[in-house]
């Protein structure tokens, strides 16, 4: 039986969204795997005893590791490296694993998966999950042979060898560079699956908050595509083609929410009676991503200056 190591970083603190820390553990703690098995590594900024501290004292059995490298994704990077297990798990400090999460990721690999990308999706009490969910991660699916389109950062496996061998691009502060990975591995030849059952629910924030995850989107379009040097992703294609180029990424985007809507319903948790909200709704966000892209590009320094991106 394989041994699980599953890295959390705690980086939220710092951007502002609720940390989650004890509804997390506890997830982890009531998995159908056996515990012995399953090591929790939890990485804190060094700069923040309290919260190593409050760790410490609340789990004596997880391993802590306090790091200067205090951005999203190095944070993940600096756990991984110190992980003993045969996979390597990312999971967020506001993302509450189902009781077969692992489960369900290693039975996946074992069957000869070399990463496996899972559903996240907000608690459905919130009055507007389904919206938020559609946009910030139902875009991760799996074709007819559940190979994943894509992964989130917050909730996916790597075979302990692939992963370190790759890494996440660190020079990414907080998104897409589980997006570019997913894409660098599927071309080098990795199989890299989507696994619905690899459940998380995310902590649910404020429609403000959602609608900068929009616009934080869109400044990735133009910057993530900086960072593509195997010309791996969609959007590096038309890199070249400049701000002309963005309009494209939109249309396809449109297009592929026209398209999940009708054919990915059930695993969006989607009724016939939400299709034409979704189509209506699609426009308006693939247009703040637009905008936010072509403000990028006059002014590069904008958003990373505003919002520190």
């Amino acid at each position: 039986m394989k041994a699980v190591s599953v890295v959390i970083e705690t980086v939220n603190l710092e951007l502002g969204p609720k940390l989650n820390l004890p509804a997390v553990i506890a997830g982890l703690k009531q998995q159908s795997y056996p515990a012995a098995k399953i090591e929790i590594i939890i990485v804190v900024d060094a700069k923040n005893p309290a919260l190593s501290a409050f760790i410490r004292d609340s789990w004596p059995d997880v391993k802590l590791l306090e790091t200067t490298e205090s951005c999203y994704y190095q944070m993940k990077n600096v756990g991984a490296k110190v992980a003993s297990g045969d996979i390597i798990v990312m999971l967020d400090s506001d993302c509450v694993p189902c009781p077969i999460w692992i489960e369900s990721f290693v039975a996946r690999i074992e069957a000869g998966a070399d990463a496996v990308g899972g559903k996240t999706r907000y608690d459905p009490s919130h009055f507007l999950a389904l919206t938020f969910n559609f946009f910030n991660f139902g875009y991760i699916q799996g074709d007819l042979h559940g190979v994943a389109n894509s992964t989130l950062p917050n909730n996916v496996a790597y075979k302990r060898a692939v992963f370190l061998s790759h890494l996440f691009e660190s020079r990414l502060k907080r998104s897409g560079a589980a997006h570019l990975l997913c894409q660098v591995l599927k071309a080098h030849g990795y199989r890299v699956v989507y696994e619905p059952a690899m459940l998380t629910i995310h902590n649910s924030y404020g429609v403000r908050e959602e609608l900068r995850m929009r616009v934080k989107a869109g400044y990735d379009t133009v910057n993530l595509a900086n960072y593509d040097t195997e010309g791996v992703l969609q959007e590096a294609k038309y890199r070249r083609a400049g701000r002309a180029g963005l309009f494209v990424v939109c249309l396809n985007r449109i297009v592929f929410d026209i398209r999940a809507a009708l054919v990915n319903r059930k695993d969006l948790d989607l009724s016939l009676f939400h299709i034409p909200y979704f189509l209506v709704v699609s426009p308006f966000i693939r247009g703040i991503e637009l905008v936010s892209g072509l403000i990028t590009t006059v002014r590069p320094q904008y958003f990373r200056n505003k919002y520190g991106w």
